[in-house]
Formats: C-alpha cells, structure tokens, sequence
C-alpha cells in the first residue's frame, strides 16, 4: 500500500504551488485531478500581478508576500521544470474611475503627485482617449501566462517526486476513522495518506459540503484576445477590465463579472461589453480582429477573501480557494500558507 504525506484535490494555481512547495521539502505528495492543471481559470486569466489597492492589511500582506514568491520562482524555475512561466515585467497604468477611487488611495498612502492627466498619459499611450479622473503608473508590475505558470509549478513538483492521477474526486472515496481522513480508494487500490488539501476553485465548497461550509461560488469572467498591428507596450486597467498585449503578440481585452453558477460558454453580450468598455477609453482600434473568445470560473468568496482553513470535522482536511480575480497573483502564497498550516 502507498503512504504519503500529503493528498491534493484540485491542481489549479493553488494546488500546484502547494504541491511545488512541499514537494521541494522532500514530502511525498499525490494530486488529483479530474481534467488537467490549468483546465479552468488557472490557464485562462490574464496573468497580471497587479498591486493591492484595497485597506486590508491582512489581505496587503498576502499580495506582498506573493509578488515575492513569484520573483523568486521567476529567478529559479529553470531548476525544476523547462517550462517558461513567461514572466514580463512591464509598466501598469490604472485609470480611475471616479473621484472616490482617487480618495480611497489617498487614504491609502498614495500622494497627490502619483496621479498623472490624460495629456502625461497620452505621452505613453497615444491612443488612450479618456482618463478622467487621471491615473496611476505601476512600475513593479508583471504579468504571466497563467496556463505555463500552473503548469511550470505542477511540472517543477512531479520532478521533485509529487505523483498525479487523474481522478474525479468525492469525499465518497475516502476512508474515514474517527475525525481522521486515513485513505482513499483508486482503481481498486488503497492509497493511505496523513493530510488531504482540497484546492479545486469554485468547485469546493460542492466538494465539502455536509462537512464544512466553504462560502466560495464561481464568478464568470469572459475574455477577447485580438489581432491588431497597432502599438500597445504598456498593461491597462479601469474599473474591472483591462487591455495588454501578451507574449502571443496578441491584444488581451477584458473582462466580465457573471453571477451566473456554473453556465458554461462565451456570449455575444460579453463580447460588446467588453469592446464597448474598450474603445470608450481608447481610439483607433475599431477594425480588431478577434481571434478567441473565452470563458471561466473564478472561485469567488464572500467579502472576496481568500480562504486558507482547516476542517472542523477532520483534522486533517485543508482548504485553499475564495482568491477570485486575484488567483494566479495569489497561487504562490496561498500554496506557500497552506503548507505551513498542515506542516508547520
């Protein structure tokens, strides 16, 4: 019979960093996953490390130290796993949406010198058009691609030794004793292991439930990637969308935010919200030519607060989830705290 030290439901940022970081400690680790690392968000969002701009401290906290892990495995992924993450440091330009936001970061520590008018900013992006309420520039700012970078930390652990088996998970297969979680049945096998993380997004709070609350839903975010010949060197955000050009060379333009469960598919709708959204901030783009069209679910919890808890029926059962749109800049920290709850 297989023992190991630890058990991981889910391999999406969260439970590949997870995975990674106990790995490199020598802990032997299974992961379970019903489709492939990255299948949803993990290897759909837009992969920008955008700064905190909240007045959680806490939360603040969380983002730093994440940045943090994500440039240290920037400098040495090519230890573990050949490939790319594609980190690209570049400058962020976060237009405001209203005087309040400008308020909210004064308050914050922002000085009133941070904020820069439409005609600094044209100075960077010509083709930008409306910023009324001016901006600000972020120059500790990268980006990823989201599927290499969940797929470099699940690559770097299997080899490290971390084992995945594809397997459509429910607490049904588990053996339980007492309040301990001992084991679980695949294929006809027992594997016995002594902790059980379940860091599958939206998805956990189904997973958990009759045994603990997991107040996560899935919030649906829609994105356009297109083809354009027009210069655009910098990353964009306002209110919630945003524009880049990626390492693809292909425009990304978003976003959506659909309290719709678990519909699945890209809509017309979304399509011309996002553009709509779009081209009333920037000019001379009306011929783009729209080459994807996706769609997922982020794990979207209450007061949008990440979830890193214990069980309350099993002592040893973990969760990891509730980043919402801040997942793949969170993953790393998540993974890294999750670990230290179980091991530390």
């Amino acid at each position: 019979m297989k023992n190991y030290d630890l058990l991981i439901i889910g391999s999406g940022i969260v439970g590949s960093a997870l995975s990674f970081y106990s790995s490199l400690q020598n802990k032997k680790v299974l992961v379970l996953e019903k489709n492939f690392a990255g299948y949803n968000s993990s290897g759909n969002a837009q992969g920008g490390l955008a700064p905190y701009l909240g007045n959680d401290l806490n939360i603040k906290k969380l983002h730093e130290y994440s940045y943090d892990l994500h440039t240290e495995f920037k400098g040495n992924y090519k230890k573990y796993t050949r490939i790319n993450p594609q980190y690209n440091k570049k400058f962020l330009i976060h237009i405001l949406k209203d005087e309040n936001e400008k308020k909210d970061l004064i308050l914050n520590g922002f000085d009133e010198k941070d904020f820069f008018d439409l005609h600094e900013l044209q100075k960077l992006e010509p083709k930008l058009k409306k910023a009324d309420y001016g901006a600000i520039i972020f120059d500790e700012y990268m980006e990823v691609d989201s599927y290499n970078l969940t797929n470099s930390f699940k690559d770097s652990s299997v080899n490290l030794g971390a084992e995945y088996i594809n397997f459509n998970f429910s607490m049904n297969s588990l053996n339980i004793k007492d309040e301990i979680i001992e084991s679980i049945n695949i294929n006809n096998e027992e594997l016995k292991f002594k902790n059980i993380a379940i860091t599958a997004g939206p998805w956990t709070n189904e997973l958990a439930k009759n045994n603990d609350e997991i107040n996560v839903k899935p919030l649906k975010g829609q994105l356009l990637k297109a083809e354009t010949d027009l210069h655009f060197k910098n990353s964009f955000s306002w209110s919630k969308d945003y524009a880049t050009k990626k390492c693809d060379n292909l425009l990304w333009i978003g976003t959506t935010e659909e309290d719709v469960n678990f519909q699945e598919g890209t809509t017309e709708e979304a399509m011309k919200e996002i553009l709509d959204s779009f081209n009333e901030i920037f000019m001379g783009f009306e011929k783009l030519k729209i080459i994807d069209h996706t769609a997922c679910f982020r794990p979207y919890s209450e007061n949008n607060t990440p979830i890193i808890k214990k069980s309350i029926k099993y002592s040893n059962l973990f969760y990891g989830t509730g980043a919402g749109r801040n997942g793949i800049k969170l993953g790393p920290a998540m993974g890294m705290s999750i670990y230290k709850k179980i091991f530390n």
